[in-house]
């Protein structure tokens, strides 16, 4: 995916379907299976047009993905790593903006 496409729950399914595919060419059927298993839960549990979730969410679906895509897509591993810094980054940010915004009223 590049920066300016828009964040899909088919293009994360067709990724984690991409990384299957990667570990098992690579004989790692372990890895395989779980890439597809977060891919199936993903279509099985998540809906169609959901509630954005919360950043913490988003930090720890990027956390859990990161040595995956650090074993079978190590050019992306690093951007992964470094969306993760600036998530934990943004997320103290808020944390201080929503305690500044109720001290104010």
């Amino acid at each position: 995916m590049t920066d300016t496409q828009a964040v899909t729950r088919e293009g994360i399914v067709d990724e984690l379907r991409r990384l299957a595919d990667l570990a098992e060419e690579r004989g790692d059927r372990v890895s395989a299976v779980r890439a597809l298993k977060y891919a199936w839960r993903i279509e099985r549990f998540c809906p169609v047009n959901p509630v954005p979730p919360s950043i913490d969410r988003i930090i720890e679906v990027c956390e859990a993905i990161g040595p995956l895509a650090r074993r079978f897509i190590p050019e992306d591993a690093a951007r992964i790593a470094e969306n993760v810094a600036d998530l934990h980054r943004y997320r103290l940010e808020l944390i201080a903006v929503e305690r500044e915004n109720t001290t104010v009223h």
